[in-house]
């Protein structure tokens, strides 16, 4: 009977229980490869391409109303001392339009309570120190880019502003650890090709040679494309550290796109929206936008359509934006907006005659630079998503 005994820890084990697929250490093939996040979603190209259309309609339309407000007002017969006037209002209008969102952010809130999900307060306690932080960095940089166009010629403003798209990528390294592949390079590479083509385009608030200042205006723009880096990698740290970690303690499967795109915009643009509020008032620029109004070309009730139209378009703007870094990452929130540029220069030749502005070859290559750019980061997507089936599978 000894004999006959199996030892009982001699079974060999199974080679194929040990193996590992090869496909899943690509360098950067999937989005948990990407962030190292596994709570991320798989890309889903409805709410990428639903926050792309946001993006491009409402940067279009709040820039088509800039300019618009900027011809009207005659700012070309302001002085030097009157050269600022405006920033405030300007910066205010980015975030003063979140109440919009608060209706609906409020019904799927009351909505995702009812799912009985449980409230963590230091979790809470630590977001609200980030969105206030968040806030402070949405109102700095928009008061910084508002100033660095009435300082310095656009076209000047336009390629040092370009720069975000290195800092986003190499903030987005850095805080988020996101790591890059030959698409994403090539995505950037173009886009920012595209930003720096659209140097010939027209600005209504442009400054006169006589109201130039380089110095002061070329800080403002590389620190507002700074801003706007740390603004979009902050949002999507939001995303990964906080927002989607919720679902491990929760009965949630995942969370909900326009909850979560909200929930950011709305906090966010509050803070920013009393800091802006505070510096109008504080520049006394209500008494200006007294003044405007009565001056305006068109008309109070026109005055006040461009007004509240650009406190609307900066909001689904927004929406757009957020919803890219929930999406997908910061790098392609960052690469929509600017592969944007082209299209607001290409209206502003249509609907106006700034300095003889005119449909030149460099606007004509960047309209095909932005697409070639937005075209590289979605075919990276869609290898994406091919390879994350195959490895499901």
């Amino acid at each position: 009977m000894a004999q006959n005994q199996q030892p009982i820890f001699q079974t060999k084990p199974q080679d194929h229980f040990v193996q590992i697929p090869i496909n899943i250490e690509r360098d950067s093939t999937t989005l948990i490869n990407q962030t190292g996040n596994s709570n991320r979603k798989p890309n889903h190209w409805p709410t990428i391409l639903l926050s792309t259309i946001l993006v491009i309609v409402g940067q279009t339309v709040a820039k088509l109303l800039e300019n618009f407000y900027y011809d009207q007002i005659n700012r070309s017969e302001y002085d030097e001392s009157r050269q600022n006037d405006g920033v405030w209002t300007q910066a205010l209008l980015q975030t003063v339009g979140f109440p919009l969102l608060l209706l609906p952010f409020i019904i799927i809130a009351a909505k995702k309570q009812h799912n009985n999900q449980p409230c963590h307060q230091l979790h809470y306690k630590s977001l609200t120190v980030i969105y206030i932080c968040i806030g402070v960095v949405m109102s700095v940089q928009a008061r910084l880019s508002a100033m660095g166009k009435l300082e310095i010629p656009f076209g000047v403003f336009t390629l040092i502003y370009t720069t975000q798209l290195l800092f986003t990528p190499l903030f987005a390294r850095l805080v988020n650890k996101i790591k890059f592949n030959r698409w994403v390079v090539i995505s950037s590479a173009l886009a920012i090709a595209t930003g720096a083509l659209t140097l010939s385009s027209a600005f209504g608030g442009e400054p006169d040679e006589a109201e130039e200042n380089y110095a002061r205006g070329s800080w403002a723009a590389l620190f507002a494309a700074v801003c706007f880096s740390l603004l979009l990698c902050n949002i999507q740290n939001v995303f990964d550290s906080y927002i989607f970690k919720r679902t491990e303690t929760t009965t949630a499967r995942k969370p909900s796109f326009f909850a979560s795109v909200l929930e950011v915009i709305v906090f966010s643009s509050l803070v920013a929206t009393i800091i802006s509020a505070a510096g109008l008032l504080i520049a006394g620029e209500q008494d200006d936008l007294k003044r405007e109004m009565n001056e305006f070309s068109k008309g109070k009730g026109a005055y006040v359509m461009a007004m509240v139209g650009q406190a609307v378009s900066w909001q689904v703007y927004w929406v757009g934006i957020v919803g890219l870094v929930f999406s997908v990452s910061s790098v392609l929130s960052n690469v929509i907006s600017v592969v944007t540029w082209p299209i607001v220069s290409v209206l502003v030749v249509i609907f106006f005659n700034f300095m003889d502005d005119e449909f030149d070859v460099f606007k004509g290559i960047a309209l095909i630079t932005a697409v070639l750019s937005a075209a590289a980061y979605f075919f990276r997507l869609h290898k994406e998503n091919r390879d994350s089936d195959v490895i499901a599978n």
